[in-house]
């Protein structure tokens, strides 16, 4: 069943992207160098992703020439991935939004021309605040939502407005370890460190950080593979990761929980868990002892189709060869892909605990974070009017994921456009393009729906395309911040993040934008004094630190290394890692991981499971409209078996339609020996239905359209706390086109 390691490639510095891109590398080198130039450094971060790997950018006669990685960086270790050097394009795209816009075609929808006209900051905020302000008096401020991540500055404002509607995409990406990590381990939510480069052992269900070219998780990844540790991979699919495994395990797609509860099995019955650790610092353990007695080797084999001697030998080794660590970030297998994702991810913190190694060194770290000080703890406001209305999206029927604040895509979006249990009439979107969400389609005919959109963007999107109004953000390179180091969490530590070259066009910063819209909308009182840069300077301050000490660190970074000192108290109320969960059976969930099957299953109309991966060049649906990524990557592929593809007469290259029960697309076929026979697997990001994404345009088809939008009741039956959109629970077939 397993794939041994073939040899390793050493995958580091230019290595590492030539591995991952082949051939065309060469455009990139190209890109990010220009030879015995005059330069000046400046140091900032890089925000293509939210890595923060610490970035050098060369600047000559006040152009960015060349970014390159930043030595003394502990989560990039100076390297920086092909979507960080991709910053110098994205930079002069001349694409990019140049100064705000409002929409003179009432039409909209895919395809329709929005006839935007260019005005003045001041015309758009008179009248984004009067529309605003209109909905508010006539039906309510909940009527008004935010889609954007979290930010201090748009929550004040939304607050400030009396609106509970902030929405946001986390639970297509990691609400599962999100509340699972909050309940079991930390009481608030997951860490983002591991240490990989002290691992012995790395296991990984469906976890492809190398693939992606995440940065700051792959360059420790590849220090502990060159100190020597095992991987194992999990996956239906032969990834980057697998590639550089000592084991692939094909696995039956949404099975990853029955093999993780059989190894828990093994290591308590052959009593090789830490047993120090599991004393000292665990909570429930005996109920788990009790619980695993089921769930053998032989009875998961039934279920994964691995072998019940394969999954017996990976968990000795797990258990034996310490520190050992299941690797996660966000869409893997415990990610929110399936019905019991969150149970795995349960299993896995179970794991981790018998191996000893949560919040030690070769394990999952819970950061130790620089003092960020709240917005309001600075400047505090006025009191916020209270929220007549619950959310729409439903949160508060999930309070385990409602202490986080990261809401629901699919459930905002089939509230608006049923129009219950109210309306909403306005939204303020950014940077959440509408290929984020499940059921694309369904999302365009839900801001059809709303009457009044304003985006802010760094690029002409799909969700721009659906705008009243436009507002042109800063590109990361113009903008300013204090940047925490969340990926390396050892010790506190800060960068800065600062502008490299003046703005190119009328953008604004966001949390400007935020702040002038505030005033412009009559709730100066909730921005009397309040900046940016007071904020930064409030954070850095409650730190011992000035910005002028951390513009003159001549590395962009402060922070004193200091020993690392493992925690003994953690954020449960029993104040220990609760393996069996108080607070999930408090709410009414399971405590322990019970097994339960994905929630669908193939059947003779829908044969093949169906799973996504993102090409290493892009970041979502961003990064498409640069012309040396989409000449690397010009369109997504459909990855299919070769056993399966004879059998469909479908040969390498030609087009194929892969359908679920909501949609189909239309995909080119990608023949290959490393793929289940029974899965097939789709590039997310593609599509572009926007002409103003000219390099993007028309380019491959959006997955997400064949991925259906859940609805509250269907997350409420499921009895999943995360709210998990289920992103790949569900099954397709695949016809030549």
């Amino acid at each position: 069943m397993g794939v041994t390691r073939r040899g390793f490639m050493k995958l580091s510095g230019a290595g590492a992207l030539g591995l991952l891109l082949g051939d065309q590398f060469r455009a990139f080198e190209a890109l990010a160098q220009e030879k015995g130039l005059d330069t000046k450094i400046i140091h900032t971060v890089c925000q293509v992703c939210s890595g923060g790997c610490a970035v050098k950018a060369h600047i000559k006669d006040g152009r960015l020439v060349e970014l390159r990685g930043n030595p003394d960086d502990q989560i990039s270790r100076g390297v920086l991935c092909v979507k960080g050097i991709s910053g110098i394009q994205w930079l002069y795209d001349p694409d990019r939004l140049k100064f705000p816009m409002k929409r003179t075609n009432p039409e909209k929808g895919i395809g329709v021309d929005p006839q935007f006209v260019r005005i003045s900051w001041d015309e758009a905020y008179s009248t984004i605040s009067k529309r605003l302000n209109e909905y508010k008096e006539k039906f309510g401020p909940e009527s008004i939502a935010f889609i954007m991540r979290p930010n201090p500055f748009a929550q004040r404002l939304a607050k400030a407005i009396g609106t509970p509607n902030y929405i946001s995409h986390h639970n297509t990406c990691y609400t599962t370890h999100e509340v699972v990590w909050g309940a079991v381990v930390t009481g608030k939510g997951r860490p983002w460190t591991t240490d990989y480069s002290n691992s012995k052992y790395i296991l990984s269900f469906g976890w492809d950080m190398p693939g992606k070219a995440k940065n700051m998780q792959t360059q420790h990844f590849l220090a502990g593979i060159e100190k020597g540790a095992k991987v194992v991979v999990l996956d239906p699919r032969y990834t980057v990761t697998a590639s550089k495994a000592d084991l692939w395990i094909p696995i039956k797609p949404g099975t990853d929980l029955a093999f993780a509860l059989a190894m828990i099995n093994v290591i308590i019955n052959q009593s090789l868990y830490d047993k120090q650790f599991i004393n000292d610092c665990t909570a429930g353990f005996d109920q788990v002892k009790e619980f695993i007695k089921p769930y053998t080797p032989q009875w998961a084999s039934q279920i994964t189709e691995v072998p019940a001697a394969t999954i017996e030998k990976v968990a000795k080794e797990f258990a034996s060869q310490r520190p050992a660590v299941i690797a996660t970030h966000k869409r893997d297998a415990a990610g929110p892909n399936y019905a019991n994702s969150w149970r795995l991810s349960h299993a896995q913190l179970i794991l981790m605990a018998l191996a000893g190694s949560i919040d030690r060194l070769g394990g999952p770290i819970i950061e130790r974070m620089p003092k960020f000080p709240s917005l309001d703890s600075v400047y505090p406001p006025p009191p916020y009017p209270k929220a007549r209305q619950d959310r729409i999206d439903g949160m508060e029927k999930f309070p385990l994921l409602q202490k986080t604040g990261k809401g629901s895509f699919s459930t905002f979006q089939n509230a608006v456009i049923e129009g219950k249990p109210y309306p909403i009439k306005a939204a303020i979107v950014r940077k959440h393009n509408i290929f984020a969400f499940p059921n694309a389609p369904s999302m365009v005919e839900a801001l059809k729906k709303l009457e009044f959109t304003v985006v802010l963007d760094i690029h002409p999107s799909e969700m721009i395309q659906m705008a009243d109004i436009v507002l042109p953000d800063h590109h990361y390179l113009e903008g300013s911040a204090i940047v925490g180091r969340q990926y390396f969490g050892l010790y506190p530590q800060l960068a800065i993040q600062q502008p490299v070259v003046k703005p190119l066009y009328e953008t604004r910063g966001f949390r400007n934008i935020m702040a002038e819209l505030g005033k412009a909308m009559g709730l100066g009182d909730y921005f009397k004094g309040v900046s940016p840069g007071g904020h930064d300077e409030a954070c850095l301050k409650a730190n011992g630190y000035s910005m002028e000490e951390l513009k003159k660190s001549p590395n962009g970074l402060l922070g004193e290394a200091k020993p690392f000192v493992p925690k003994t108290e953690f954020g449960t109320p029993s104040k220990k890692i609760e393996l069996y969960s108080s607070e999930l059976k408090k709410h009414g969930y399971d405590p322990l991981p019970a097994w339960k099957e994905k929630a669908i299953n193939p059947s003779k109309e829908y044969p093949f499971y169906f799973v996504t991966t993102r090409p290493s060049v892009f970041i979502h649906s961003t990064l498409q409209n640069l012309e040396y990524n989409i000449q690397v990557y010009p369109e997504n592929n459909c990855f299919i078996n070769a056993e399966t593809a004879k059998r469909l007469g479908v040969k390498n290259g030609d087009y194929v339609i892969v359908e679920s029960p909501i949609n189909k697309i239309k995909v080119k076929a990608k023949v290959t020996e490393g793929i289940r026979p029974d899965t097939v697997c789709v590039d997310h990001g593609f599509g572009h239905w926007s002409k103003a994404m000219t390099k993007a345009y028309g380019k491959g088809s959006n997955e997400g359209d064949i991925i259906p939008a859940r609805t509250l009741q269907d997350m409420l039956d499921q009895r999943d706390p995360s709210m998990s959109e289920n992103m790949n629970d569900i099954c397709v077939k695949v016809y030549r086109a």
